[in-house]
């Protein structure tokens, strides 16, 4: 059986491929941890992992709060950013 992929996976592909220029980060390593399951509303097709779109989420916070502390650190003011 062959396999489509769902929106939010490509979205996230495109992602990665921005986390990865952004952070200097092995977009393959990201790549690799990407997981899938079928759509149950949409045979054939392949969606994001609900358990890895948290993983995403909280790692995303993690960078918001880096980049926060990181801003404080520094003492730029909120309005460059």
């Amino acid at each position: 059986m062959s396999y489509k992929i769902s929106d939010n996976v490509a979205m996230r592909m495109i992602q990665i491929f921005q986390e990865a220029v952004i952070f200097g980060i092995d977009g393959a390593d990201l790549l690799r941890q990407v997981r899938l399951v079928e759509d149950p509303r949409e045979e054939g097709t392949l969606m994001l992992d609900p358990e890895y779109v948290a993983a995403v989420d909280k790692m995303h916070e993690q960078y918001l709060a880096e980049a926060a502390n990181k801003q404080a650190e520094s003492g730029l003011s909120k309005e460059l950013f």
